[in-house]
């Protein structure tokens, strides 16, 4: 009688991630992979993560998590960048809450704009950002292209982030618990 640790191929959580390279905002939910145009999500900046990150082709990320947003962790190798983990939320864009990871220096960057932001004018509620086309970015690494983001509303924060929070005990909560319903639109 063997061991029951052979691999069912993966049941991952849906992500999405934002390809630098190519300008392209990219979603993942089983095994399909679609690009999508231009979305508007609801960041969870009350539950982001900082840390090292370490992302090689055909393999899950290798995360060493900060200790919390001001403590910074150890430094894993020379290989590893620093990057965040960051829940979004929309029904239209990503069919829900999906996880993403980013250790691009123009990802980076934007998402540290958009959490400015947050800090300074929230008021206990959470941004819908949208992303609106790219700018290109010429440097040691070609051309890449920053994602062109912006905060157009504040809401409550979606019911949807808690019930993929209970459903994964591993994830921290720190925010209140979201209100039941939304405005009539999506967000």
């Amino acid at each position: 009688m063997g061991l029951n640790i052979v691999s069912s191929g993966g049941n991952f959580d849906p992500w999405v991630k934002y390809n630098a390279k190519a300008g392209k905002w990219l979603f993942k939910d089983g095994d399909e992979e679609v690009e999508v145009m231009d979305p508007s999500f609801v960041a969870d900046f009350s539950n982001i993560k900082t840390g090292w990150f370490l992302f090689m082709e055909g393999q899950a990320p290798d995360k060493v998590y900060d200790i919390d947003l001001n403590t910074l962790a150890p430094k894993p190798s020379d290989a590893h960048k620093r990057g965040f983990e960051l829940r979004l939320f929309s029904k239209a864009s990503f069919k829900g809450v999906v996880e993403m990871c980013s250790s691009s220096m123009h990802v980076c960057n934007a998402i540290n704009e958009l959490y400015d932001q947050y800090e300074a004018d929230n008021a206990g509620k959470l941004p819908v950002i949208k992303a609106n086309g790219v700018t290109p970015s010429k440097d040691k690494f070609g051309t890449n292209y920053k994602p062109n983001l912006s905060i157009e509303k504040w809401v409550t924060r979606p019911a949807e982030f808690d019930a993929k929070a209970e459903a994964n005990d591993d994830i921290p909560h720190h925010a209140p618990k979201a209100a039941a319903t939304n405005d009539a639109s999506e967000f």
